[in-house]
């Protein structure tokens, strides 16, 4: 879900298929409700999963594919954690973003509110209306998976998010770079709404870490 470089992996990582290929195209008869997609918006206070992470490598011919786990805390909470192939960490404390490279002992700190436009789940830390960020589409439903457009209204990293809601869960989210360059995230072993530990998302850099910016106190 972000970039590689820093902030990148949850950015660029968010980022396997053409717009033609888009679950979203469908036609009236079968199309997603918007009330579905505002309501699991409404009533997220919490979420936790794991995932699996796939997208085009630099040659748009080969895909990379990534697994971890995630979990988030309203507001303004998040970790973002690649276990393989290679160890990352994204946390958001609400005020800083740190992004920690394990094999690197580098970490990097941005303010949150620096990096929010371009940071393609910052939609889930707050309490607010998708239709103030983004342009919303519904599109197809199938097998119980209702598929919704979102485009930013703003200029952002990424061209456009697809969402796919089951069950009242997030289940997936596409972010589009453009048409060739699309990187799938699907979860599982989803927890909605259930507690989380805040420790989680108190980053302190551990001894001998070289450390890229500065925090917010």
């Amino acid at each position: 879900m972000l970039l590689k470089a820093p902030i990148k992996k949850i950015m660029s990582g968010l980022v396997m298929v053409c717009v033609l290929a888009s679950p979203v195209l469908s036609s009236a008869s079968d199309r997603a409700k918007l009330s579905d997609l505002n309501a699991f918006v409404a009533n997220l206070n919490t979420f936790s999963a794991k995932f699996e992470q796939t997208q085009p490598d630099e040659s748009l011919f080969a895909m990379n594919r990534s697994t971890g786990y995630f979990s988030m805390k309203r507001p303004g909470q998040l970790l973002w954690v690649y276990e393989k192939p290679e160890p990352q960490k994204i946390i958001s404390d609400g005020r800083n973003v740190w992004v920690y490279d394990v094999d690197l002992d580098q970490a990097t700190v941005r303010a949150l509110a620096n990096v929010e436009a371009d940071f393609p789940l910052s939609w889930l830390l707050y309490k607010e209306p998708l239709s103030e960020r983004f342009n919303i589409i519904p599109g197809s439903i199938k097998d119980g998976v209702s598929w919704y457009n979102l485009t930013p209204k703003e200029g952002t990293f990424f061209q456009s998010l697809e969402v796919a809601i089951a069950d009242g869960k997030m289940v997936q989210i596409w972010m589009y770079q453009n048409a060739d360059n699309v990187t799938k995230v699907v979860f599982n072993d989803i927890r909605q709404n259930q507690p989380v530990r805040d420790q989680q998302f108190d980053f302190q850099p551990p001894k001998g870490v070289d450390v890229i910016g500065q925090a917010l106190p």
